[in-house]
């Protein structure tokens, strides 16, 4: 028996490339487990406050770090942890507004929201759409769990130096990439960044508005907005230089 893993991430943060990334890395490995996905299916994702996944042979992706439930025994676990920079994941959450499917919608509301945003625009959006709360969902997380049981991938690093960050989720898992077959091989380069656009799985073949890169926020938010974010979540940009490697932290200035 194997402790469970799991891949605990901000959303809209490269996560669904990652956790495929995982999966080759693990094939074989792990049973994937969608314990996180059948609580938001019945509409009870809150429960994860309180409810305890799977302790023995899982992989388990979670994506809410705001239903993250910090009074489980964590150490019957290992965890793969990303997060991205806020002020990028804010532009990502404003453009998921015109295409990412909402279940708790019918069709006449979702157009109705999305007019209401499309007349707000990106710079109210991002001022109003305060993410405070899931960030210390995940901060929390970071700081409770035992640094030996856990590993920091982060967006800006899986972009910028794909390779290593591959090399270092394979160290932690305990997998040898020399012993990967030629579909785990494949399944892991497609999800480069720079080959992405010939990946059917990547989500930006389905929805408009994902990028590649770290730093969106320099290009799609004016000044005044970028200074209100800066002061609001300083401590998480903070808290992400301090994590990351050092050869990305001036991607959170």
């Amino acid at each position: 028996m194997a402790r469970s893993l799991i891949f605990l991430s901000t959303p809209t943060s490269a996560t669904g490339s990652m956790f495929r990334v995982i999966l080759a890395i693990t094939k074989g490995k792990y049973r994937r487990e969608k314990w996180l996905e059948t609580l938001y299916e019945e509409r009870r994702i809150a429960d994860a406050l309180h409810e305890v996944p799977p302790a023995e042979d899982a992989l388990i992706l979670h994506r809410t770090p705001q239903y993250f439930n910090l009074n489980m025994r964590l150490t019957n676990y290992r965890y793969v942890l990303n997060a991205r920079d806020p002020r990028d994941l804010v532009c990502n959450q404003y453009h998921w507004q015109f295409s990412h499917p909402n279940q708790l919608e019918d069709a006449a509301q979702t157009e109705q929201r999305r007019e209401r945003v499309r007349r707000e625009g990106i710079d109210a959006f991002a001022l109003r759409h305060d993410n405070t709360h899931m960030l210390l969902g995940f901060f929390n997380a970071a700081r409770k769990i035992a640094p030996e049981d856990r590993i920091f991938v982060g967006y800006a690093m899986y972009c910028l130096h794909f390779n290593e960050t591959v090399s270092r989720m394979c160290r932690f898992i305990g997998v040898a990439p020399e012993d990967f077959d030629s579909q785990q091989r494949k399944a892991i380069a497609r999800e480069k960044s720079e080959d992405l656009a010939d990946n059917p799985a990547w989500i930006g073949q389905q929805w408009s508005g994902s990028d590649t890169q770290p730093g969106r926020h320099k290009a799609e938010l004016q000044p005044d907005t970028i200074a209100a974010l800066n002061q609001r979540y300083a401590w998480f940009l903070d808290f992400l230089r301090r994590m990351d490697d050092p050869r990305v932290a001036h991607t959170y200035d």
